[in-house]
């Protein structure tokens, strides 16, 4: 079965929570299903201490600041990383809003990180704004799913 976007028209699978197209939610806001909650930071931990840049020597790594692994850090030391919710990824984000191989994290020969969405349902963001192929900057804020990451480039 399928369904058009709300906001692009865009034909969709049924159970698609978002659209692959431009990112909007495919779910009504004002259902008594949904309901917003509202972020709040704890007092004990504060998010400055989670993504104040790499702590691994020469490498670059992913900062996770949101979901249930917040804290966690992955280097990115391979030719390619993988991201998804299957078991064998490399940074495994398990969740059902991430697709089973999500993305792909790759150095280029100049040593510069990509980041690829693997056309996963629900997309891949950088910085606010839907993704299939972009180079990857410090700081940059990576979704995918539920999570946000912050990449950071190694320090020399």
């Amino acid at each position: 079965m399928r369904m058009n976007c709300r906001r692009c028209g865009e034909i969709l699978n049924a159970n698609a929570n978002f659209c692959w197209s431009c990112g909007a939610p495919q779910h009504d806001a004002t259902s008594a299903e949904t309901i917003a909650m509202p972020i709040v930071a704890a007092v004990d931990a504060p998010i400055t201490n989670v993504v104040r840049g790499p702590i691994g020597a020469h490498v670059d790594e992913l900062v996770v600041i949101t979901g249930d692994t917040a804290g966690s850090r992955f280097e990115l030391e391979k030719e390619v990383t993988t991201a998804g919710r299957d078991e064998e990824s490399d940074v495994l984000l398990d969740d059902v809003s991430v697709s089973r191989h999500h993305a792909i994290f790759t150095r280029t020969a100049s040593g510069r990180v990509t980041l690829r969405d693997l056309n996963s349902l629900n997309g891949t963001y950088v910085n606010g704004a839907r993704v299939e192929e972009t180079a990857m900057h410090s700081a940059d804020e990576v979704q995918i799913g539920k999570f946000k990451l912050v990449f950071w480039e190694a320090t020399s």
